[in-house]
């Protein structure tokens, strides 16, 4: 009798959501989280995620298990608004490396990890049709919250000093000519995902410049902005600009793990304010909040992260030095100067034949 009353013929596709949609929901295709490989022991570069021996197991289970045997129940509770606040206050710290620009603590805001932030970015700011420049190429999971939100996406073309700023202003000036509305301009300016390449400080100034001109909103996302080879990092768009006309988001995902999904944004007042009235998830998990609150401030997260940068630098040593030696004749790159990527152009060769080629060989 009950499986009678099965609906067999009801289609979800009928329902979808234009977002869903411009993602290719009720599609054939398969998701492109499928590896589209039948080897039996792929090597994995379609994602970015620390080494697994990087992972600090044994510091965070230790100042979890503080946390969790408190007894403070408000560490299991909602957390609502901005987050909380000791961990607010070590992001301001610019001696914890996380920002150049001390203002206060309610100048962050917290969420579920970087996506969290591009979220609550897309729900604040853009309305249907509103366009978005980005990188080309730019990190897929940008590129599909905005669709989702249905906005839509202009490639800006890399240079070796980044994002052209040429391109961008050529843009500007045809969507002021034909009324289209550009909201904001996405950039990963420190070892950009997935070229690798560090936007010159002469380009952060002119575009940041030419945002505030036009009232286009920049988010800066310096989720790999913590992992430079070099000395010191890059001076970041946010603190060029001060506070005004960017918002700068950052990630514990890259430096310590990424499913602590614990990211933030940092920018004025008033655009934190807005963020903070459209989110509606109630917040994210107060005890990982506190936890690694407790792991910044016992000096473990800059002596890890030190480490990081160490073990990456001299990962991406051997991987260049071996390319150059192995596969100059057909491959060229530009050496990254810091984060998890880098991009070769492959001289000669048809890059969809090298990917099928690849994934029958089991790189993906």
């Amino acid at each position: 009798m009950r499986d009678s009353m099965i609906n067999t013929n009801f289609d979800v596709t009928k329902i979808l959501s234009a977002g869903a949609k411009a993602l290719g929901a009720g599609a054939e295709e398969e998701s492109r989280w499928e590896i589209p490989t039948d080897h039996s022991d792929p090597i994995d570069l379609a994602v970015g995620m620390p080494v697994p021996e990087g992972i600090p197991m044994a510091s965070l289970a230790n100042h979890f298990s503080k946390v969790l045997s408190s007894g403070r129940f408000v560490e299991m509770e909602y957390e609502y608004g901005r987050g909380k606040i000791d961990l607010r206050e070590l992001l301001n710290d610019p001696s914890n490396g996380f920002t150049s620009l001390s203002q206060t603590p309610d100048n962050f805001i917290l969420f579920n990890g970087g996506s969290g932030c591009m979220e609550s970015f897309c729900a604040t700011f853009l309305n249907p049709g509103d366009i978005v420049l980005v990188e080309g190429p730019s990190f897929s999971g940008t590129v599909e919250t905005i669709l989702k939100y249905q906005g839509k996406i202009i490639e800006v073309p890399i240079t070796p000093e980044g994002m052209s700023y040429q391109a961008i202003e050529e843009i500007v000036a045809r969507c002021r000519r034909s009324g289209d509305v550009i909201k904001g301009i996405y950039t990963i300016d420190d070892f950009h995902n997935p070229t690798g390449v560090t936007m010159s400080e002469n380009n952060r100034r002119m575009i940041g410049q030419l945002a505030l001109e036009n009232g286009i909103i920049i988010l800066e996302d310096s989720t790999y902005s913590g992992l430079f080879f070099e000395d010191t990092p890059p001076l970041d768009m946010y603190s060029m600009n001060g506070g005004e006309g960017v918002l700068r988001m950052g990630t514990f995902s890259k430096t310590i793990a990424t499913g602590l999904r614990l990211g933030w944004l940092q920018g004025s007042a008033k655009a934190i304010d807005a963020i903070r009235k459209t989110r509606s998830d109630m917040g994210n998990a107060p005890f990982i909040q506190t936890a690694v609150s407790r792991f910044i401030e016992s000096s473990e997260y800059s002596t890890h992260v030190k480490r990081m940068r160490n073990l990456y630098k001299s990962q991406c040593k051997a991987l260049t030095s071996s390319l150059t030696q192995h596969c100059s004749n057909y491959l060229e790159f530009i050496e990254p100067k810091g984060g998890f990527f880098l991009w070769p152009r492959c001289l000669g060769v048809d890059s969809a034949a090298l990917t099928k080629s690849a994934a029958e060989e089991g790189v993906i």
